[in-house]
């Protein structure tokens, strides 16, 4: 699938809250203009490809400079971690973290709203990200270690604000009521999730299966479909490997993205 299908996905992604949530600020960017999409030399992994999305765009608006991006920051040898970048926003110092995601709610999770959305395979949290973000990530940039690296800049690193981009999908379960879903921003839902006993409500129906950088694109028809029984197979062999599968499924009416768990 081509890289523009890629772009427009994550482009119309929303950012996953308004303004600010725990203290952490969203980084809000508009494209002056269209950009110039250049094509990533290797492959990228989707992290590293909306990274390239987001500086692309940065490099369109007129008030953005770019001062370095992916900065590694290492002391004795060892890398302590990584700044995502710098950049002057209207001459303004900030330090932005980028972040994309894929969280699916789990009613049957104690605690909060937070605390119910994990990835796909459950071996991420966004709980765990926003400590993840407010303990490590954003605290970096005033490593004794970082602060010489931001000199050599010419910059001092508490002149900088410090925001992420954070954008999501979000998937709930079936017949689910999104009013639950109070602090985070809604338009985020781009789909629901199943488990494999529940699969066979869909049969009859056609298949498609993105990779993994494709998870971006927004579904539609021009893709090659399968069957339900091919599908379903496949599905078997990746819940054999404890990964739960992204699927596009196509009805009468409506394409629809959906994960087929393999814990539920």
């Amino acid at each position: 699938m081509n890289a523009l299908l890629r772009y427009i996905g994550y482009k119309n992604t929303e950012q996953l809250w308004h303004d600010e949530l725990f203290d952490i600020k969203q980084y809000r960017l508009i494209p002056q203009k269209e950009i110039l999409l250049q094509v990533p030399a290797k492959y990228l992994r989707l992290g590293q490809l909306v990274e390239h999305f987001l500086f692309s765009e940065m490099n369109t608006n007129s008030d953005i400079e770019i001062i370095e991006q992916n900065i590694q920051v290492i002391e004795n040898k060892i890398t302590i971690g990584e700044l995502d970048c710098l950049i002057l926003d209207n001459h303004k110092p900030v330090h932005i973290e980028i972040v994309y995601k894929f969280y699916l709610y789990d009613e049957s999770l104690p605690g909060n709203e937070i605390d119910k959305w994990i990835g796909p395979n459950r071996n991420d949290s966004l709980k765990h990200k926003i400590t993840k973000l407010k303990n490590k990530q954003l605290p970096l940039l005033h490593h004794a270690k970082t602060a010489t690296i931001v000199n050599s800049f010419g910059y001092k690193t508490e002149l900088f604000d410090q925001r992420v981009h954070f954008k999501a999908q979000l998937f709930t379960p079936l017949k689910f009521n999104t009013n639950k879903v109070d602090l985070l921003n809604q338009k985020c839902i781009q789909g629901f999730y199943i488990s494999l006993k529940e699969f066979h409500l869909y049969t009859g129906f056609s298949f498609y299966i993105p990779n993994k950088l494709d998870w971006l694109v927004e579904p539609h028809d021009e893709v090659n479909w399968i069957s339900f029984e091919d599908c379903q197979m496949y599905v078997k062999i990746q819940h054999l490997k404890k990964r739960s599968v992204l699927v596009w499924i196509k009805t009468k009416v409506s394409i629809e993205k959906c994960f087929i768990v393999f814990w539920n």
